[in-house]
């Protein structure tokens, strides 16, 4: 059996709708290059399809950790560069995983975290990795059991995906190189734990939401596969990981509790690792989705614009948070 993976972060998104029709197709539409342009060896990568009238959705198709595996992703970005700047910072964002649901689920949105970074002027990209929905092919990062969980491998391979996707982009004109965000929800925000112990080039900060792995372990809430195993890893990571991270779980998560969490943190710090852990309120009926809705700006929003305005001034001073009170 697998490891049981939790699945929030990906049942909540939906479909990037006609650029993934043709994309399925092989279709570029003409003038659709209004961010980036194929660059590299890769010349199925780049966007594809027109973009749609939200926050410039438009679907791409990236690199992955294997040469013959496009990962399918959404990109959003705002109406123009912010505050006389150029370029965007980039946003990457990894969702969660369910192993019942993995090949149907649909592409990762996040609509109101990557709008919380839309309307201050960053560009967000959201890979579907190997083994998901529209990407397909193999489940790469969850080749282990419950029984026997290899969390510390099972990161890697997740990291070989989105270091590909944040490498691509990160190359492309109007992005900002070398100020790159990897925010991550559930398994995701354990592949950007992974990807912080990479320390690749481009990458600034990561931002850890309710992250973490084998959870609801056998289908009981509170219960992890090997969670030993999960703080070993995390010590594992923090040893080599140099970029600041920021760590947020709300108080009544089912499938990574305030314990574990703490474990995980301390063992990072511990190691070397750079962590700010944050314990939110009760969230909802559960913490684990406390990024899915409009609500949860209220407990993690001023806790994230504080952190990037500590680590990084320069990429939050001037940007535009006009969106969020259009929302209210």
């Amino acid at each position: 059996m697998r490891v049981a993976h939790n699945h929030r972060g990906v049942a909540a998104t939906c479909l990037v709708g006609l650029a993934f029709m043709l994309a399925t197709l092989g279709a570029v539409a003409p003038g659709a290059l209004d961010l980036g342009h194929r660059t590299g060896a890769g010349s199925n990568y780049g966007p594809f399809g027109p973009e749609g009238p939200r926050m410039r959705e438009q679907l791409w198709m990236l690199p992955s950790g294997d040469p013959g595996r496009a990962l399918r992703a959404t990109v959003f970005r705002p109406p123009e560069p912010h505050a006389g700047r150029s370029r965007f910072p980039l946003v990457l964002i990894n969702h969660g995983s369910d192993e019942a649901n993995r090949q149907a689920v649909s592409m990762p949105v996040f609509y109101w975290l990557s709008r919380w970074f839309v309307d201050r002027g960053y560009a967000v990209v959201l890979p579907q990795r190997r083994g998901f929905g529209a990407t397909g092919g193999e489940l790469v990062e969850a080749t282990d059991s419950c029984r026997n969980p290899d969390h510390y491998g099972a990161g890697l391979a997740a990291a070989e995906d989105v270091g590909s996707a944040l490498d691509y982009m990160s190359t492309q004109h109007g992005i900002e190189a070398g100020q790159s965000i990897a925010v991550g929800i559930s398994t995701g925000g354990w592949a950007s734990l992974a990807l912080a112990a990479r320390n690749p080039p481009n990458l600034a900060m990561v931002v850890n939401f309710a992250g973490g792995r084998g959870g609801h372990a056998y289908g009981v809430p509170g219960s992890i596969c090997g969670p030993d195993r999960l703080v070993e890893a995390a010590a594992a990571y923090g040893r080599t990981a140099r970029v600041p991270t920021l760590w947020i779980y709300a108080r009544n998560d089912s499938y990574f509790g305030s314990d574990i969490a703490n474990r995980m943190a301390k063992a990072w710090k511990e190691h070397g690792g750079k962590v700010d852990l944050v314990h939110l309120p009760a969230y909802g009926r559960e913490g684990h989705a406390l990024v899915d809705d409009r609500a949860g700006w209220e407990l993690w929003g001023s806790v994230l614009e504080h952190f990037l305005l500590r680590h990084s001034p320069a990429m939050v001073a001037g940007r535009s948070s006009g969106g969020e009170a259009a929302a209210r």
